[in-house]
Order: C-alpha cells, then sequence, then structure tokens
C-alpha cells in the first residue's frame, strides 16, 4: 500500500510539472500568447475567462483596450479613435 501511495504521488507531480511546462510553451507575455516559433495571438480574456483578440477588444470595449493594453492602440490616430467611440 506504501509503494502504491508513493506511486500516486509521483504521477500527480508529474502531470503538475507538464501542464506547468507545455502552458509556458504559448505565454509570452502579458496579452500575447502563440505557439514557439509561430504567430504571436494578441488578445486577453473577457471576466468569464473567455479568450478575445485585439480587435474585438478594439471594437467592443475600446476604452479598456486604451487603461489596460495602451500598446495595442498605439498607432492609432485620431480619427480612428472619434470612430470608435462614436461607435458605441
Amino acid at each position: 500500500m506504501k509503494m502504491k501511495g508513493r506511486s500516486l504521488l509521483i504521477l500527480l507531480a508529474m502531470l503538475l510539472f507538464g501542464t506547468l511546462t507545455f502552458q509556458a510553451c504559448f505565454y509570452t507575455g502579458p496579452g500575447y500568447y502563440g505557439p514557439p516559433g509561430g504567430p504571436v495571438l494578441v488578445g486577453d480574456y473577457d471576466e468569464f475567462h473567455v479568450w478575445h483578440d485585439r480587435y474585438w477588444w478594439i471594437s467592443n470595449h475600446h476604452d479598456w483596450v486604451h487603461q489596460h493594453h495602451p500598446d495595442w492602440v498605439a498607432h492609432e490616430t485620431p480619427e480612428e479613435h472619434q470612430a470608435y467611440e462614436r461607435h458605441h
């Protein structure tokens, strides 16, 4: 019985380590995810933990983007900013 419990503990530790290692492969910084060497997906999770890309956030929560991810709209022209503000 003692060996069975130890084997289970080792298996759980390996599972946890594998999960964390796999997750690290896709994380490239706050709001940026993607496979190593592949395209970077820019976006964030909403309050229900649903992923939305940068374009969805800009179109649907423009003020939130300016507050939380100003780099996403750093090259936005004043006309584009006003268009988004009038859109909502």
